[in-house]
């Protein structure tokens, strides 16, 4: 064997080598998961083949039948078709009715079927407690019976289930925004701020999450901080009612211009925002400006006429000293 033959061989066997690790590795991986953590043996089985296929570099991989009609169930539970995903997911529960996992996304898709009615909200509670009892441990099963007892208007008891979702070996730190939900219906501002708090420095908020808070800043007169979190929504994604709200806050820290300018962005990105021009005209009276206002309120009239904006419109008038076209305004308003 010459000195060419015995380097490729060496790299053959390093390469040989390599792919053990990997197989090894996953193998491992798949030892440590409990069978909570995926939806069944099956198709955790169905995962590790499909890792060790791909690392050996085996050309054709077929999924199992199970692997693939769970497959189909999170594609209609993306869709927003929980009807067709807990017909598949009952299927599958009903081979595995020891998994816990499993159990808790058929009570989500219950939960979320508009077909279902007050039956699936029934149905959504049993899976919830039985995965429960097989997993004390699982805290995506509390996280989800805290969510149907809020929609139950059972705060105390949604609380209760979100602490639990908090304090189990397998947490789920979504039921911080949960447990705030709960806080917040109950009017315990100061322990819905805490605990969304303690989500966003989790550092894994989403948009939704800034707003909830904001809206408990608000009500906690909070607004500088408000108006930081509505900034932090905007850069994520702009949208229409955030700058109101954006606006709404400066107008009450007295910020009044710095108010017109978020509106008049608002309105450069949608002419035909009749509140954001109503919202605008309203700064304006304060300011002073009552041409200004009085553009702006007809603009808002031209887009949607209610008895407020003329309302709104005569009071301006009122004070340009017009009492005619504010007596005109006020007809208007009462004919509508």
């Amino acid at each position: 064997m010459n000195r060419k033959d015995r380097k490729i061989e060496r790299t053959e066997k390093i390469e040989r080598t390599e792919k053990i690790e990997r197989i090894a590795k996953i193998e491992r991986i798949a030892k440590m998961q409990n069978e909570s953590d995926f939806p069944s043996k099956t198709i955790l089985i169905g995962f590790v083949t499909l890792a060790v296929l791909l690392a050996i570099g085996t050309a054709a991989i077929c999924k199992t039948p199970e692997e693939a009609a769970y497959e189909r169930a999170q594609a209609f539970r993306k869709a927003g078709d929980f009807d067709k995903a807990g017909i598949i997911l009952l299927q599958l529960y009903r081979k595995h009715p020891q998994n816990a996992a499993l159990l808790v996304e058929l009570g989500e898709a219950y939960l979320n079927d508009d077909n279902e009615m007050a039956g699936g909200q029934l149905k959504a509670e049993q899976c919830f407690s039985k995965a429960i009892k097989i997993d004390p441990q699982f805290g995506k099963a509390y996280y989800m019976m805290t969510e149907w007892a809020n929609a139950q208007g059972k705060y105390d008891l949604a609380i209760k289930m979100a602490t639990k979702a908090l304090t189990v070996k397998k947490p789920d730190y979504q039921a911080y925004m949960e447990r705030a939900a709960s806080y917040s219906r109950l009017r315990r501002d100061k322990d819905a701020l805490a605990d969304l708090d303690k989500f966003i420095s989790l550092g894994s908020a989403k948009r939704n999450a800034y707003e909830r808070r904001a809206s408990i800043l608000e009500n906690m007169h909070q607004y500088e901080r408000a108006h930081s979190d509505y900034l932090i929504m905007q850069k994520l994604h702009y949208d229409d009612g955030t700058a109101l709200k954006e606006a709404s806050c400066l107008e009450k820290l007295n910020k009044n211009q710095e108010a017109i300018t978020c509106l008049t962005n608002l309105l450069k990105r949608n002419p035909e925002d009749d509140a954001g021009y109503e919202a605008r005209g309203r700064i304006q009276v304060k300011l002073g400006r009552l041409k200004e206002a009085i553009a702006d309120y007809t603009r808002a009239i031209q887009l949607i006429p209610s008895p407020t904006i003329y309302k709104e419109r005569a009071a301006a008038y009122e004070k340009m000293g017009r009492k005619d076209l504010a007596a005109q305004d006020r007809k208007e308003a009462e004919r509508i």
